[in-house]
């Protein structure tokens, strides 16, 4: 009799153990298709992607995109994108529309307030269907950026420099050179809409850098010569190149054991650019020592402001150069008294240098300059 009643309880255990095992398995499954079934959940997945889009999360939101990585698709010109377009103040009264349904693809608007206004803003989140699933069954889903997307955008830029979009060398990017040669192609697959940055360097000239709003109606940004701008440290040599040789011009003519050959190394050696020099060194030198005998027997230049008034890409530069001045001079002797009397006084002045794009280096061809007037008043 005990081993029948022990017989009936080991099986009754078995049964129970089944029953259990099974319960656990039902429930193991039931889990595990609530956890696929949230993990494939589109709306759950929009949710997220906006509350990180109000948030600034830009590295999450870059987890969720459907996008192929390149050169010019990645994180950083993602946060670059997003950052133009970043919200400013607290969310309300947010809502998710209901999905609109087409193949392959979920659309879901969000509607919100900012703030305490009252008027409603919207950002519109599509997810695209992934062929890769979650928990074997369920599919997964990838935020759509194809409308933030540009295909074959375009930089055109002057044959010969160097091109860069976003700090990114174009070399190999290289599409078509115009007909007459002048202009360069450059052909980007993809890029995001958003502000992009062309830089341009011809590297004995000058550069550019130019950003402009990339659009799907507008993918193409065209760099001519009349952008360009002089390179800041060309600039600065030229700046004070052009101080040094009007204070040259002055001091070389006072002083006597000075003539044209301390002048003419400074300018081109070209016979056009001497030729030049010659005949503003002569007309300095008659004007501060006059024929009359009057002459200027100190002058100090000061608050010297060079500034670039022309730049024609590439190869021919002017540079103004404005100063103020005081001096002390000489009257000329009359035929009468035989007098000369010193007398001070200061003003202004403007200079014209002009200079040229010689062997890869910036020359003097031409200055145009006349004698301060150092009239006594």
């Amino acid at each position: 009799m005990k081993d029948k009643n022990t017989s009936k309880i080991k099986s009754f255990m078995i049964e129970a153990g089944k029953i259990l095992v099974t319960l656990l398995l039902c429930a193991a499954f039931g889990f595990f298709l609530a956890l696929g079934s949230r993990a494939s959940n589109p709306k759950r997945i929009a949710k997220d992607y906006f509350a990180y889009y109000i948030t600034n999360n830009y590295e999450k939101m870059y987890d969720m995109i459907d996008v192929e990585e390149s050169e010019f698709i990645n994180l950083d010109n993602f946060k670059s994108k997003c950052e133009g377009e970043k919200i400013y103040g607290s969310v309300h009264d947010y809502t998710l529309s209901k999905p609109v349904k087409q193949k392959g693809t979920v659309t879901y608007v969000a509607t919100y307030k900012l703030g305490d206004s009252d008027v409603n803003h919207t950002y519109t989140i599509t997810l695209n269907k992934k062929s890769k699933r979650t928990h074997l069954f369920f599919h997964t889903w990838k935020i759509s950026v194809k409308r933030f997307m540009i295909d074959d955008f375009r930089v055109k830029a002057p044959a010969g420099t160097k091109v860069q979009l976003d700090g990114i060398d174009l070399s190999k990017y290289k599409k078509s050179t115009s007909e007459d040669g002048s202009l360069q192609t450059y052909k980007i697959k993809k890029i995001f809409s958003g502000d992009h940055t062309v830089s341009v360097n011809l590297d004995a000239a000058g550069q550019i850098t130019k950003t402009q709003y990339i659009t799907k109606n507008d993918k193409t940004v065209t760099v001519t010569t009349n952008d360009f701008a002089m390179r800041p440290d060309v600039q600065k040599k030229l700046y004070e190149y052009s101080a040094f040789v009007v204070n040259s011009m002055y001091q070389y003519s006072m002083d006597v054991t000075k003539n044209f050959d301390d002048i003419k190394i400074l300018y081109s050696p070209s016979d056009e650019a001497q030729a030049s020099a010659k005949a503003t060194f002569d007309a300095i030198s008659s004007g501060v020592v006059r024929s009359d005998g009057a002459y200027i027997k100190q002058l100090e230049i000061k608050d010297i402001n060079p500034q670039i008034s022309a730049f024609h890409y590439p190869d021919n530069v002017t540079v103004t150069v404005n100063f103020n001045y005081n001096y002390t001079a000489l009257t000329a002797m009359t035929t009468l008294s035989g007098i000369v009397s010193e007398y001070s006084g200061e003003g202004n002045d403007s200079v014209q240098v002009y200079f040229g794009l010689v062997d890869g280096d910036w020359k003097i061809v031409k200055v145009d300059m006349n004698c301060i007037d150092y009239t006594q008043q």
